[in-house]
């Protein structure tokens, strides 16, 4: 394998997360790091990652660059901008990594995602996405239906839960941890909670819920419930996730209706982990 060109892809996210901090930012979400600091953190796993996979110890200068160019920029009225083709070397390198990790043959989905939410931020930054053609948008969906195959080789439990009926007028669904198959347990969902947040006048919620697992397995032994990692990715995927190879069908599909009860508080979103081992 040829080894990543780490210093031409530390330049191009210097230059990225510059244009960043120069401009105009993303919507702040409360109780999350601030936008520059995730940046550095997806920058640092990343060219770690390389490095690792190249056999090599990361180089630390790397990220003392980083921090003196944002330091040296911060304020400027003008700064370089990434030259398309800058745009398309840093892209091409983070889609190898993407499928290197992939090939690799254990769970690397957290660093795959790590470099799924650093494209995520890349397109909705105008001069990195703007229908421009540096290969962001393939980047980006590689990463997701890595991790979406990844996860379906996995020994996990979980139950797609279907709500509305045919009547209607209003339908929800979702994956959850688990063997859900019972009134009681569909009220403990998140997508039910939501969809009694969101459709208030609903009395009733015919549901439908389906257990499969993953790693191609024909029963539950031998798995575990799916993490909330598990579900982001399914999640995100939509019922997609389903025709994955690995996903089976073990249960159901199980009918019940459901009286609306009281929505549950929703708790709030995990802070960044930032201790990723790479």
């Amino acid at each position: 394998m040829d080894r990543f060109d780490i210093s031409r892809v530390a330049m191009g996210l210097t230059t990225y997360a510059i244009e960043r901090q120069n401009g105009f930012e993303r919507h702040q979400p409360e109780d999350s790091p601030p936008w520059q600091e995730q940046r550095r953190f997806w920058t640092d796993a990343t060219l770690q990652g390389m490095a690792r996979l190249d056999g090599l110890t990361p180089d630390p200068k790397l990220m003392e660059q980083y921090d003196l160019e944002l330091e040296q920029a911060r304020g400027c009225y003008f700064t370089v901008p990434a030259t398309q083709q800058m745009q398309k070397d840093t892209i091409r390198e983070l889609r190898r990594f993407i499928a290197v990790l992939e090939a690799a043959g254990d769970d690397r989905r957290r660093q795959i995602n790590v470099v799924r939410e650093l494209l995520e931020d890349m397109s909705l930054h105008p001069h990195w996405w703007n229908g421009k053609d540096n290969g962001l948008e393939r980047a980006r969906d590689e990463a997701d239906l890595a991790l979406q195959r990844m996860t379906a080789q996995m020994p996990i439990r979980f139950t797609r839960v279907l709500l509305g009926g045919d009547a209607g007028p209003h339908w929800a669904s979702g994956f959850v941890s688990g063997a859900v198959t019972d009134a009681e347990s569909v009220k403990q969902a998140p997508v039910y909670q939501d969809a009694v947040r969101k459709y208030p006048e609903v009395t009733d919620w015919p549901a439908l819920c389906t257990v499969y697992v993953g790693h191609g397995l024909s029963s539950a032994l031998g798995t575990v419930d799916a993490s909330s990692f598990d579900l982001e990715i399914m999640n995100r995927a939509g019922d997609s996730f389903l025709k994955e190879q690995g996903v089976r069908c073990v249960g159901g599909p199980h009918q019940m209706v459901v009286p609306a009860g009281p929505a549950q508080s929703q708790d709030s979103p995990a802070p960044l982990q930032m201790g990723l081992n790479m």
